[in-house]
């Protein structure tokens, strides 16, 4: 029954796969280099989307590339003059994308866009960053790690209250982060980019972490509107705003090889139905701290707009393979990446991820967006009943919510409301194929069998900087026994129920030209956070609070480098 789903499911797939392949990947190329997951460029997009000057963003698929970016900044251009609308905060959103893009929006607006010349730029972004931090981080330690009875799941929260940071290391106390980026692309159609860190406390070193990350790196060769990239790249899949569901990047990018579309496209004969159609593939390796070490990793994302207020789209990742977990030749291997035959629990198991989620956008309630997105696992540790027949999985979470980007007319304030409901298995598996990546979980970051909501309410102060508040609550139970029933847990005092209550506070400032400094553009993020934990880590009876300070500065300059 488990393998025929399995094949169900993946049948569905590959014909997803045949249809954009047939759709037609031929023509001329550019440059896809990927945005970091932290640019503002997000959040300018999200408003003008929300604002309703966007048809065609897909933001279920991150990141994007910049000149997927510079389309879209074009696009939202196009229908604000057709809207005849004034929209002051709309217009400085696209005057500043324009500046954040210029050279990307001179291509597309002089029909460059398929033969960019050769350049180098090896300064695209520095950002300089202080983290002050208190309190503990939560951890997830139901596994033994290199044991065989390594089950459940190991990971540690890289920064509490600071979610989604690529996993980089910091400790309590002050901390300083640095962030470079650049690029360069070479014959109209390879580029590479790349984005290195050093991370942690200035004057003491984190015992067991290296300082100096590798962030978003890769090799990219396109080919018309089909990118192949070759590195750690960052992910974010699905529909949630706080957190993702699926594919986060809460741990550190992992190395892979993906295929996806530059820009969205239209399926061929009756399936252009189905409206504005991305898509992602990826095959990597994960890490070897775990017993079935360095297993494989596949997953597939397909998002689609039939109508102007309707998105929906599909996700599926599989985990196979590893040290004590390949007993399989190579139609096996085949058989297991492809989720054709996903094996068997001895030598040789699978773990495997699948959900839909789904977006309505109401134009005459002032834009209001709702969201539903429902993930479902695949964990033989305890036999769940399945949902239906729409998801072949068990352990099954929730997480859903709405926006709100005019609470008032003028668009300067928006109100946010999403909540998770994640399954007790959630990314845990019967073995060590759990959903993690050097320590770090590779989806929410508030773990398995936990609840959490947030509330947040943003206002523009003026066209440039912006003010939100978050108030959040959380639950998390333990879902295990003690190290009395098992020896190889590391909870030897009694178990609680962890519930914590907090705020958090962010500012963006919108990038500024500087005009001592040749043009360049000055970014400043900021994030204050507090929060109250009864049984932190299950500790019956303690509490703790936790804070956060965050101030950050980037900076791109205003030369644009070397163009041959």
């Amino acid at each position: 029954m488990r393998q025929g789903r399995g094949r169900a499911l993946m049948a569905g797939l590959l014909c997803g796969v045949l249809i954009f392949a047939l759709s037609g990947a031929a023509g001329a190329s550019t440059y896809a280099v990927y945005i970091p997951l932290d640019s503002s460029i997000y959040n300018e997009l999200e408003t003008l989307n929300g604002l309703g000057y966007l048809q065609t963003y897909l933001d279920e698929i991150k990141p994007i590339s910049r000149v997927e970016a510079a389309r879209l900044t074009l696009e939202a251009g196009r229908n604000l003059e057709q809207s005849r609308r004034s929209d002051p905060l709309a217009r400085s959103l696209i005057r500043t994308l324009r500046d954040q893009l210029s050279v990307e929006v001179g291509w597309l607006e002089n029909d460059q866009e398929d033969n960019p010349p050769t350049m180098f730029r090896p300064v695209q972004r520095i950002e300089a960053q202080y983290l002050f931090s208190r309190g503990d981080p939560r951890q997830w330690r139901t596994s033994a790690t290199n044991t065989p009875n390594d089950s459940g799941i190991n990971a540690t929260e890289a920064t509490p209250l600071l979610p989604s940071n690529d996993g980089l290391p910091t400790a309590p106390g002050s901390n300083e982060i640095v962030r470079w980026s650049g690029w360069g692309g070479v014959s109209g159609f390879l580029a590479g980019y790349g984005e290195g860190s050093i991370a942690g406390p200035m004057t003491r070193s984190i015992k067991g972490v290296e300082r100096l990350q590798l962030l978003g790196t890769g090799v990219v060769a396109s080919f018309g509107n089909l990118a192949l990239s070759v590195g750690t790249e960052e992910m974010w899949w699905g529909t949630g705003h706080f957190d993702a569901l699926s594919q986060s990047d809460n741990s550190s990018p992992f190395p892979a090889v993906r295929v996806q579309s530059i820009h969205p496209l239209l399926l061929p004969w009756i399936f252009r139905y189905l409206g504005q159609f991305r898509y992602q593939l990826f095959f990597g390796q994960l890490d070897g701290e775990r017993y079935f070490a360095h297993p494989w990793i596949d997953g597939q994302i397909f998002s689609f707009k039939p109508l102007p207020t309707f998105e929906f789209g599909f996700t599926h990742a599989i985990m196979f393979g590893g040290l004590h977990n390949n007993n399989y030749n190579f139609m096996g291997f085949l058989g297991r990446a492809s989720a054709l035959a996903t094996g068997n629990p001895v030598g040789a198991n699978t773990n495997s991820r699948a959900g839909i989620y789904l977006k309505f956008y109401f134009p005459s309630l002032r834009n209001l967006e709702v969201y539903q997105e429902i993930l479902g696992e695949d964990n033989l540790t305890k036999e769940l009943p399945p949902i239906g027949r729409f998801l072949p999985f068990l352990a099954v979470s929730y997480q859903g919510g709405f926006y709100l980007p005019r609470l008032t007319r003028d668009g300067m304030t928006d109100l946010r409301f999403e909540y998770a409901l994640l399954e007790p298995n959630y990314s845990t598996h019967g073995d060590s194929l759990y959903w993690t990546y050097e320590s770090q979980l590779m989806g929410d970051a508030m773990g398995p069998n936990a609840t959490e909501v947030d509330i947040q309410a943003g206002r523009w102060l003026d066209l440039r900087d912006k003010l939100s508040a978050d108030v959040f609550y959380t639950e998390q139970a333990p879902g295990y026994a003690t190290a009395v029933a098992y020896p190889y847990e590391f909870y030897p005092y009694p178990l609680g129920k962890e519930h914590s209550g907090g705020v958090a506070f962010d500012f963006l400032r919108l990038p500024a030209p500087m005009r001592k400094l040749d043009g360049g553009l000055a970014t400043l993020r900021a994030r204050g956070a507090v929060e109250y934990v009864r049984a932190l880590n299950y500790q019956a009876g303690a509490s703790s609070v936790r804070f956060l300070l965050m101030c950050s500065l980037s900076f791109t300059p205003g030369w644009t480098g070397w163009t041959w």
